[in-house]
């Protein structure tokens, strides 16, 4: 049994197999599976995690002990790894931009660093992966990507000065072809492949110089691509590094000079795709409105809708429409 939304038990839904007659619950395959307390709170207490609240909040207002917040975080974080592996396939994107984020985990062995990849066209998060920051965890990053690609699709891509990202992208957008004088085939580069760098120079952690560099394709052919999309057609990664401060802000165990620091690298783990699921499908995003060419007329004194609110999910395709976060959460995958 469950508060509803009006305060009254609601009851949680059994079925019985046709073949066999055995029960099974509605709620089997979800965060809420076996849970006692009402849904409607750890609904609520979910929420307030992925919009930056620290543990210690909810644990005071609803008297939930730590522990049991952890595991429904935890939970949540394994969910919304399923979802993204289940939704986050075959996507068509424009103009990716890479960068990582320096975090800090208290009883982490080394330095660890959230490295993140976004759509800019669609604001959708294809990659987010905490690690180190060497070379093999920039191969990862972009094989991940690459998986959640469609077959043939190869954006334009940007990121900041890091090295590793160029031999990362280099060895996954490339095939292997025979060569005339060549024993052995060779890789060669895609020729849709574009790659674009900003580098940032600094002094006493002051911007003094600003540098934009192709690394890989034609220059012309690199802004060309970019205003077909409908951007400026500049090398930049300011969307990316927008994305960043949004999960900083977000993700209470990454805000700046806070007391509230993850323990272990899995619980920032599971912490960070909670909010990516509640990023891509529950929460709109204001980039991402559309102007309606008739506006939609409303019940009483209300003015007409002029525009249409849209999540990641939905500017991508994936959704017709926002998601809750109790339907995030209730959502079964197997």
């Amino acid at each position: 049994m469950g508060y509803g939304s009006h305060g009254k038990w609601e009851a949680i839904r059994d079925f019985y197999c046709q073949h066999c007659l055995r029960k099974f619950s509605a709620r089997r395959n979800t965060v809420l599976y076996q849970l006692k307390t009402p849904s409607r709170v750890v609904t609520l207490i979910l929420w307030l995690l992925a919009l930056g609240v620290d543990l210690s909040s909810p644990e005071m207002v609803y008297g939930i002990s730590e522990s049991t917040l952890r595991t429904w975080l935890s939970r949540s974080g394994v969910h919304g790894q399923k979802l993204h592996q289940r939704f986050l396939r075959g996507l068509e994107l424009v103009h990716v931009q890479l960068d990582e984020l320096c975090a800090e985990v208290k009883h982490a062995r080394q330095e660890t660093w959230v490295w993140v990849a976004t759509d800019v066209k669609t604001k959708l998060i294809p990659v987010i992966r905490v690690g180190d920051r060497s070379q093999k965890a920039a191969y990862q990053v972009v094989h991940e990507l690459k998986q959640s690609l469609r077959a043939g699709c190869t954006p334009v891509f940007s990121s900041d000065g890091l090295k590793a990202y160029f031999y990362g992208l280099t060895a996954h957008f490339g095939r292997w072809e025979n060569v005339s004088g060549k024993r052995r085939t060779v890789w060669v580069l895609l020729s849709a492949f574009v790659y674009g760098q900003v580098v940032k120079h600094q002094r006493r952690r002051k911007l003094v110089k600003l540098e934009r560099r192709i690394l890989i394709g034609d220059k012309d052919a690199y802004r060309e691509r970019l205003k077909a999309a409908g951007q400026s057609g500049r090398i930049n990664s300011s969307y990316v590094e927008r994305v960043n401060l949004t999960i900083r802000r977000g993700i209470s165990k990454l805000a700046r000079r806070t007391w509230g620091l993850a323990q272990y690298t899995d619980e920032l783990v599971e912490h960070i795709e909670w909010w990516r699921a509640y990023y891509l499908f529950s929460r709109y995003h204001e980039s991402l409105r559309v102007n309606l060419s008739t506006p939609i007329k409303r019940k009483g004194k209300k003015p007409p809708r002029k525009y249409k609110n849209m999540t990641p999910a939905m500017a991508a395709g994936l959704t017709s429409r926002r998601w809750t976060v109790k339907e995030l959460i209730s959502y079964p995958i197997y």
